[in-house]
This record gives C-alpha cells, sequence and structure tokens, in this order.
C-alpha cells in the first residue's frame, strides 16, 4: 500500500545526491511533480519474442497488451523469492481465477493510462497484489480501496475523504492518483523496482536503507537492501503474478480473452441517489453496481457537487434515460424526536427497516432514539436534486450550536477547525474528551461560538440567489415528511409569522402530508 510510514518530502538533499550518484538520473528528483501525466521512462529490458509476438494482435485483446508491455528486466526474477510466490499462487488457482474475475472490469482503463504514460505494463497489474481489484478492500492501517491509498497519501495526491465520500474507492480518480505517485517514485529512484518498494513502504523507508548500504560499501538495488518484510516481498509477488499472467498455461490456468476496449462509461449524476435506486435505474444488480461505484460509504450520492458513477457501457444508455426520466425515489431531512422508534419511523414512509438502517446511523436505547436526530428518509416518486443536510451539518448552521453531533469519521481537530476553535477549546468545554471521537458522540461547543452563525448567514444568502420569492398569500403544500419548522425556514420566515397566517393550526407545529399552509400573506 502506498507510502505506510512516510511522508512524500522525506527525502534529504543528501539522500538524493546519493541516489542521483547510485543511478545516474537525468531529471532533477528535489522538486518532483506528482502529477506527471507522459513521461520518457527507460526500458529496463530489450524488446523479447513476447513483446514482438503481441505487437501484431494487441489492439484486440487486453492481455496481450498486458504482456506486450512488461519493462522490468527479466533478471529481477532471480530473488528466490519470486519462485516461493509463484508456488503460493498455483496452488490457489480457484483465488487467481476470481482475482483475474474482478479484474476484467477495470483493466482496460488501467493499461490505457499506463501506456499513455508509457510505464511499465507491470504496474496494471499492482492492484491483484495490493487489492487483489476488491474496490471496497480495506487493509489493518487503513489503507482503502484497489489500489490502497492510506489517507493521508490518499489526501495529498487529491482524493477527498469524508463520510459521505472517499476517492480512494473511486476507480478512476484513485488509478491516477496511484500513476501519479509512481511516476514520482521512479523519478526519486530511477528504478522501478525501488520506485514500487517505495510505493510500499514509502520513500523515506527506501531512501534510508540505501543510504545505510552506500555506507557500508554494498550495492543498492532491491534485493540487496534491508527492508520490512512486506516491502522485501512486494516485488516479487508481483513478478510472479507477472509470470502466471505471461504463461498461466504453465500454471494450469486459462485466461479468457478481454476485448480491448472499455468497460464502463462515466456518467455524471447531480442528485441525491441511494444506491440501489441507481442499481435500478441501469438494471443491474446492486452489488455489481457498487463495485463499480464504491467511494459512496454510506451507499448515497449527495447532490451539493456532482459526482461521475461508473455505468456498463451496455447499461449506460439506459441507465441516463432513466435518470433523466426521474423515475427513483430521492432522499431527504426528516427531523426525528427523542424516544421515535426506527421501525415506526420506516413503517410512517413506507420503507423497510432495513433500508432506513443502512443509511442511518440510528443512536438507541432499548429500541429508542437517545435524542433528537435529523435522519434521512425517502421521498417516493420523481427524483430530486434538492441538497440535504445531515444532523450535525443541521446543528451546525443553526443560529447559535451549543453541541456537534460527532459523524463517522470526524476528528477532534476537524469538529474544532470547522468551528474556528482549537482542539484545546473542545476539551475545556468537554472534560475527559480526547482525539478519538466516536460516532454518535455528543460534543459540547463553548458560549462564544459565532462561526456557525455567519455559516447560517452566508447559507441564507447564497440560497436567496436561487430560492422562488413567496408572493402574496402563498400557499404551499406539506409534503409528506414536513414539518412547520422546516417550511418557515424554506420560505426565511418565523415560526410565528406562519402560526399568525395560519390560525387554524390547532396542533401546536405539527402538519400533515396534503394540508395548505399559507408561508406568505405580506
Amino acid at each position: 500500500m502506498p507510502g505506510i510510514k512516510a511522508t512524500h518530502h522525506t527525502l534529504t538533499r543528501l539522500g538524493l545526491a546519493i541516489l542521483a550518484a547510485c543511478f545516474g538520473l537525468t531529471v532533477s528528483a528535489a522538486d518532483p511533480s506528482p502529477m506527471m501525466q507522459s513521461l520518457e521512462w527507460g526500458n529496463e529490458a530489450s524488446n523479447t519474442p513476447d513483446t514482438l509476438a503481441a505487437s501484431e494482435d494487441d489492439h484486440e485483446d487486453v492481455w496481450l497488451r498486458i504482456r506486450g508491455g512488461f519493462k522490468i528486466d527479466d533478471a529481477a526474477s532471480d530473488n528466490p523469492l519470486v519462485a516461493v510466490h509463484e508456488s503460493w499462487y498455483a496452488a490457489r488457482p480457484d483465488y487467481v481465477r476470481r482475482m483475474v474475475s474482478r479484474s476484467r472490469s477495470y483493466l482496460y482503463h488501467i493499461v490505457e493510462e499506463v501506456d499513455r504514460r508509457a510505464m511499465p505494463m507491470e504496474v496494471a497489474l499492482l492492484p491483484m497484489i495490493e487489492s487483489a481489484f476488491k474496490s471496497t478492500a480495506l487493509s489493518t492501517s487503513s489503507a482503502s480501496g484497489i489500489w490502497q491509498f492510506i489517507p493521508s497519501t490518499g489526501r495529498h495526491y487529491g482524493l477527498k475523504q469524508d463520510t459521505w465520500y472517499d476517492g480512494r474507492r473511486d476507480f478512476p480518480a484513485a488509478t491516477n492518483a496511484a500513476l501519479d505517485y509512481l511516476s514520482k517514485l521512479y523519478l526519486d529512484f530511477g528504478d522501478w523496482q525501488l520506485a514500487l518498494a517505495a510505493y510500499n513502504c514509502g520513500e523515506g523507508c527506501v531512501a534510508r536503507a540505501i543510504q545505510k548500504n552506500v555506507q557500508q560499501g554494498l550495492p543498492t538495488d532491491y534485493a540487496s537492501l534491508t527492508l520490512p518484510p512486506e516491502t522485501r516481498n512486494y516485488v516479487p509477488k508481483l513478478l510472479a503474478i507477472k509470470h502466471i499472467i505471461r504463461n498461466p498455461e504453465q500454471y494450469g490456468l486459462v485466461i479468457d480473452t478481454l476485448p480491448n476496449q472499455p468497460y464502463f462509461n462515466q456518467i455524471p449524476v447531480h442528485a441525491n441517489l441511494d444506491m440501489h435506486s441507481a442499481a435500478r435505474l441501469a438494471n443491474m444488480d446492486t452489488d455489481d453496481f457498487m463495485a463499480l461505484n464504491a467511494a459512496f460509504p454510506r451507499k448515497l450520492i449527495r447532490s451539493d457537487t456532482p459526482v461521475t458513477l461508473l455505468v456498463p457501457v451496455d447499461k449506460a444508455d439506459q441507465f441516463q434515460r432513466n435518470l433523466e426520466a426521474g423515475d427513483w425515489d430521492s432522499w431527504q431531512p426528516y427531523a426525528a424526536k427523542k424516544g421515535e422508534r426506527p421501525q415506526d419511523i420506516a413503517k410512517r414512509f413506507d420503507v423497510s427497516l432495513d433500508r432506513l438502517t443502512e443509511l442511518n446511523q440510528f443512536h438507541l436505547k432499548r429500541g429508542k432514539l437517545v435524542s433528537a436526530q435529523t435522519i434521512l428518509v425517502p421521498v417516493k416518486g420523481r427524483g430530486a436534486a434538492a441538497p440535504f443536510e445531515t444532523a450535525a451539518e443541521e446543528e451546525a448552521a443553526s443560529p447559535n450550536p451549543a453541541h456537534h453531533l460527532v459523524q463517522r469519521g470526524e476528528t477532534l481537530y476537524g469538529v474544532a477547525r470547522r468551528y474556528g476553535l482549537s482542539a484545546a477549546q473542545l476539551i475545556e468545554a468537554n472534560p475527559g474528551l480526547d482525539s478519538r471521537l466516536q460516532a454518535g458522540q455528543r460534543i459540547q461547543l463553548p458560549a462564544t461560538t459565532t462561526t456557525a452563525r455567519e455559516m447560517r448567514q452566508d447559507k441564507h444568502a447564497s440560497l436567496s440567489q436561487h430560492a422562488k420569492k413567496p408572493a402574496k398569500s402563498t400557499r404551499y403544500t406539506v409534503k409528506r415528511g414536513d414539518t412547520l419548522h422546516a417550511i418557515a425556514e424554506r420560505f426565511d420566515v418565523s415560526l410565528s409569522e406562519i402560526k399568525a397566517w395560519n390560525p387554524d393550526l390547532k396542533n401546536g407545529n405539527k402538519v400533515r402530508a396534503g394540508q395548505t399552509v399559507v408561508v406568505n400573506k405580506t
């Protein structure tokens, strides 16, 4: 996995000077660009018979393109660990078949990118040893996705991560990030085996191992370095996979032709859409659809920023038509009260409890909500692209928030930054609070917080540019899930004004679907 133990700029000038001397680099590695799009790599092996034979037919089969593009010197396979891993994979043919089968959705895209950058085709096989092409793979060190980025490295290479979206699992974005990172590492070390090793343990780890060998007068090639056990086996694993893909028959395997054409289309979506509905729009099995689109940990797409979904080429037109028709449920916020039962909420909105639970984190005691919280509920009918807020966002947007409800993945420092506070201020207001936050935890905010109020004012100013201004005696038909408070906010009026304009409201703040409410009488 990329950069387990190191940051991206740990190579010292001394280390770079040593590397330049060792490898005769003709590029400057002191300030490598992590976004290199096309580079001329030094070929580490001349054309082999495989390369020459494949060149005539590789336009028909992705596997032939891969075999014809191998560039790492075959001498690297003299490492005895390569044979060890070949034996391991050969003894597990079913595992290899499953891994190869999963790869078929992704390989064309990877090969296109690797080819465009003139990188060795061994790189296209790297996800086989990183994640076995499982898009939801998560390691013990929190590395995630097909390319197994840890959070910090992912953010450094532009992969956004929050409770709603994880760019490490966004296949096209993560592929670009991984190839950018590997490009940078090759420029650092001038050798693909060392670049791959650095992808696993970090460039600082490899640079220190090289410096140690230089000081002792030892060789500085990959096989000669003292590296962590996982990194020492990392390149041999990849080379073992390379040998199996090059000659599958030798290992008792048959690899079917993979058409040299895109498997998926990338379709922009700007809507509140859950993944089950999206799969139905494409007429696909939900698990298959979510495997292609694993970047949404809560299985819900938010509409506040456009996202791109991957849809198989033969399903793309149908998906696009159904999306434009709006024949899907949107998800909107519902202000659940303390003491409500999730099963009652599910019944009220005609949805299964399992579906409601999948997209919400309920905080229960004896089956009841321990406190009021905003949850997401489906609104049947035409899909909508209106934005919604989470419970934490709604609290933060209130005029003077007293608490913050922690969402999955949030940190103490992130919460403090959100409200313009320091971590010390939060700890002072919450005795016993430590840096490890739990989803559902309620944090007391210092009374002096004003940032949220300013955020709310900015939000109303922005929305007012797009919202329809209510005319005189404007009436609004209540929809399922609406509350009087939400209606007042929607039309930028006070709750007391709505009550004054609607003296027939006999149930306090309660309204029912289909009821007509006057929302402006000026």
